[in-house]
């Protein structure tokens, strides 16, 4: 088995990821946007808390645009519901607020469930209204039909978040891998679906190898997606997880096609990655491209180096502790004891509503936030002690020489802030008769200002 994952990690930095700088464009306009519809528009009364990114946005998901086509960041805005209002003027509403602006004036295109503002770049942003009415379900509306469509993109996200955690982060990765097939192919399959699809065949059992790196996590999805859809003649019931069927919104055409695709997929990836370390190469290249495995091993490095030379996200920080060198605690990661380490932030500037979880908006935080980190479902037995490690990253991080990386001792819940833009995180271990049992992490990615 040659798992390839130089080659894999080059291939998706330099091919597949959405770059750094149109991400940090497309934070710094989500962020601008939640600031002016909730201060400065004229439904600001009626905006009930933050913008909640949705979708590939929420999921980190978002690849390069392929062939001159935009890339684009899908969020609800929630706003309180109006007993004298119907579905349809909800966007006609947030439409009007927004062209009253001088930044939006003329950019803006009313849907069908969203209004859709256009930026002069390659991208655009599409805010959907969300309202959660008085029956405690979250809705959006259609605006030509004028009806509520009962929705809860956050539950799906939460979904994805702790699916992706059980693949050690590679489901996130794998699903950009295969958004890039697909969109060099004539599949026709939406990302929702295709994700969800692939989010359903993740399994947390004990002992598992399935998930040890890219390619292994990879040939395991897509094996087990063909081993599920392949005796099929229609699509499965895929869930949004409020009991509806995603596959929808798939044609029957279009199941087919994705059925011979992932047939075709999957045996060639198997091959590739049981391939000889000689062969290897050349046989993911008959699922990629060319462009797979074409940087050298002094290029790859270069990279690498620049990168984290710059914003110290792949490599760690100066002065950055470790568990064992710097605290002489044994790390014995076990698959018997787990935790899940949750991450909420503070309501809204109006500091309305309860903290909300990260990870139900892909971990995306406003600057100016109270933030808590709390140890849940601990499958631990008391007594045991806590440790805690704070990571920034980032171009700010380093300008103001806080990337921090100490590692702490402390109790069941840890309180921060979101002070400056970046991709950080924070990490927890349980040690128990002074060896390290388990651990897990929460990303925070803190939105820079425009």
């Amino acid at each position: 088995m040659t798992e390839r994952i130089r080659e894999f990690n080059a291939f998706l930095r330099d091919h597949v990821n959405l770059n750094q700088s149109r991400v940090s464009t497309l934070q710094a306009r989500v962020s601008s946007l939640d600031t002016f519809l909730s201060e400065d528009s004229s439904i600001g009364q009626l905006v009930a808390d933050d913008i909640i990114p949705q979708g590939s946005f929420a999921h980190k998901t978002i690849i390069r645009p392929f062939a001159g086509n935009d890339f684009d960041a899908d969020v609800l805005l929630p706003m309180e519901e109006q007993d004298d209002w119907q579905p349809k003027k909800y966007t006609v509403e947030l439409q009007k607020a927004l062209e009253a602006s001088s930044r939006y004036c003329g950019k803006t295109v009313l849907g069908k469930r969203c209004v859709t503002i256009n930026y002069a770049d390659d991208f655009h942003i599409d805010v959907v209204p969300f309202v959660r009415r008085a029956d405690g379900e979250t809705y959006i509306t259609h605006r030509i039909d004028n009806e509520w469509i009962r929705q809860n993109p956050v539950a799906l996200t939460e979904w994805i978040e702790d699916s992706s955690r059980t693949t050690n982060g590679h489901l996130i990765r794998v699903i950009r891998l295969i958004k890039y097939l697909r969109d060099r192919s004539s599949l026709n399959v939406a990302s929702v679906v295709l994700t969800a699809m692939l989010t359903e065949r993740v399994h947390s059992f004990a002992g598992t190898d399935d998930y040890q790196n890219v390619s292994s996590t990879l040939v395991s999805l897509v094996e087990g997606l063909n081993e599920h859809i392949g005796s099929c003649t229609t699509a499965p019931w895929v869930d949004d997880r409020i009991g509806q069927n995603l596959a929808d919104r798939l044609s029957h055409t279009g199941f087919l096609n994705l059925k011979s695709q992932v047939k075709t997929w999957a045996r060639k990836m198997r091959a590739a990655l049981d391939a000889p370390a000689n062969e290897s190469v050349e046989k993911w290249r008959e699922i990629f491209g060319d462009k797979f495995g074409t940087a050298t091993t002094a290029e790859v490095a270069l990279s690498a180096s620049a990168d984290s030379a710059e914003t110290f996200k792949y490599r760690p920080a100066p002065n950055e502790q470790d568990l064992e060198r710097d605290h002489h605690i044994p790390v014995r990661i076990s698959s018997q004891h787990r935790f899940r380490l949750v991450g909420r932030m503070s309501a809204t500037r109006k500091r309305v509503g309860r903290f909300r979880p990260l990870s139900g908006g892909g971990d995306h935080v406003p600057i100016g936030r109270s933030l808590t980190f709390t140890i849940e479902d601990c499958t631990v037995e008391q007594p045991y002690d806590i440790y805690w490690k704070v990571r920034n990253s980032g171009v700010e991080a380093v300008k103001r020489n806080s990337l921090r990386g100490e590692i702490r001792k402390g109790g069941p819940v840890n309180t921060e802030s979101s002070n400056f833009a970046g991709n950080h995180w924070v990490q927890a271990w349980i040690v128990k008769n002074g060896v390290a049992i388990a651990t897990d992490v929460q990303e925070v990615t803190i939105m820079p200002r425009w």
